[in-house]
């Protein structure tokens, strides 16, 4: 099955008269709640929260040029203040090289931060600013860590970060220059989640980990990538690649589409390919057996994966997983698998042709696009679109374990010579 063809080109419509209400709704026992509703679970019977939008045009805001010119299909009244650092409207770049396919990259690194959680964060830390919040907190060491520290500092507010014992200073620097206070939590990732979640109920404290059910709020950024790349391209492509970890990012984008699909501004839908570490097969799995229920997911999820350089998106439980499988199985997606030696490579062929600087966990993009041509799933005149998640300045400290650069000695004498023979290779 292809993706869904409408018989004309979409268009975008123009009109701006976005309504401002919009209502949660829960997945579980169908209730709705209103846009004062302050919780992050259902408050009947805890599942997970949806948002349901009367908004009944998609007008990008043009005087915008951030992911803020979506707001009227975010959870936002047009009066709430905005708490933002420019992120968003990152470029989608043809790829340079020759192909059948159309290949191109929509280059998140060019965040405030350097990831697509900016997207999120300025979300989340936006409506802890509209609930009166004084205080965030999540547990991360990486992307979303940054975030939050970054935008908890524009806002004024404390930001409370838990990491993994042991995690790299290099990553912690950025962190503690945005003036968060670290806790370093002695246990396994899924311990950590649960007690910062644990935590953050007990005090009041307002989740900035990007989650559903921690804070469906910042579920909603990932969406604006989608619909970044549907205005970017004047069109909806044949498919999108998606390097996973929590899932939330790819199951954001696959929200974005239905929702252009549900407003009619387009019938076509894209496939979704989500790129996962060799070795992290549980939503694999998860899509194979066919589960469907948070109790099923979970009894496939592993203590412990692999050593992998794919740090950020080396996740054994993935905590959007039940809704990543479901964009991949509704978009008639496929789970490929991209190794450490892999992602390296994709990290130098960007840098050389590309001129992006990714970060291995989002290098990984590039190898599943090279997957889809290899297997010939992509077909001729397809279009393919690969999402670079992060910045490699962020890892730098990391890359130096794996790559070492080539120097040539060169003095008075022999310096001209050397230039001459590279310019003649």
């Amino acid at each position: 099955m292809d993706r869904i063809r409408a018989g004309s080109p979409p268009q975008l419509l123009t009109s701006r008269s976005a309504m401002e209400h919009y209502s949660l709704m829960c997945h579980l026992c169908g209730i709705s709640m209103d846009r004062n509703y302050g919780g992050m679970t259902c408050r009947e019977c805890g599942g997970s929260l949806y948002f349901v939008y009367q908004s009944n045009a998609f007008g990008p805001d043009r005087n915008q040029h951030s992911m803020w010119r979506y707001r009227s299909l975010l959870p936002f009244s047009q009066n709430a203040e905005v708490v933002s650092l420019g992120e968003g409207m990152t470029p989608l770049q043809k790829a340079r090289c020759p192909s059948s396919v159309g290949i191109y990259l929509k280059n998140e690194t060019t965040n405030p931060t350097g990831s697509q959680k900016d997207r999120a964060l300025s979300i989340g830390i936006s409506k802890a600013k509209e609930l009166g919040q004084k205080t965030v907190m999540l547990y991360s060491d990486g992307s979303t860590a940054l975030s939050s520290a970054a935008y908890a500092a524009r806002a004024g507010l404390k930001n409370i970060t838990v990491i993994p014992k042991g995690a790299p200073v290099s990553r912690l620097v950025p962190i503690a220059i945005y003036g968060s206070c670290i806790l370093e939590f002695d246990g396994t990732d899924a311990e950590a989640l649960e007690w910062a979640h644990a935590t953050s109920m007990e005090f009041g404290i307002f989740e900035t980990s990007t989650y559903r059910r921690a804070n469906p709020y910042e579920s909603e950024g990932p969406k604006t990538i989608g619909f970044e790349i549907f205005e970017q391209l004047g069109s909806v492509p044949d498919w999108i690649v998606v390097p996973v970890g929590g899932g939330g990012t790819l199951s954001g984008i696959w929200r974005a589409f239905r929702e252009l699909q549900r407003l009619g501004i387009t019938s076509d839908l894209p496939r979704i390919v989500g790129v996962l570490p060799q070795g992290y097969s549980v939503l694999e799995q998860a899509l194979i057996s066919g589960i469907r229920s948070e109790d099923e997911f979970r009894a496939l999820c592993l203590a412990s994966g692999p050593p992998t350089i794919q740090v950020k998106i080396s996740m054994t439980c993935p905590p959007d997983g039940l809704e990543t499988v479901s964009a991949i199985r509704e978009s008639n997606g496929v789970f490929v698998y991209a190794s450490d030696s892999a992602a390296l490579q994709a990290v130098k062929t960007l840098g050389k042709c590309e001129g992006i600087y990714a970060e291995p966990s989002a290098a990984v993009a590039w190898t599943g696009i090279e997957q889809l041509l290899r297997q010939g799933l992509a077909r001729d005149g397809e279009t393919v679109v690969g999402l670079v998640t992060g910045s490699g300045f962020r890892e730098t400290g990391v890359l130096l374990e794996s790559i070492e650069p080539a120097r040539i000695s060169v003095n008075r004498k022999t310096g001209a010579g050397t230039v001459q023979k590279i310019l003649d290779g």
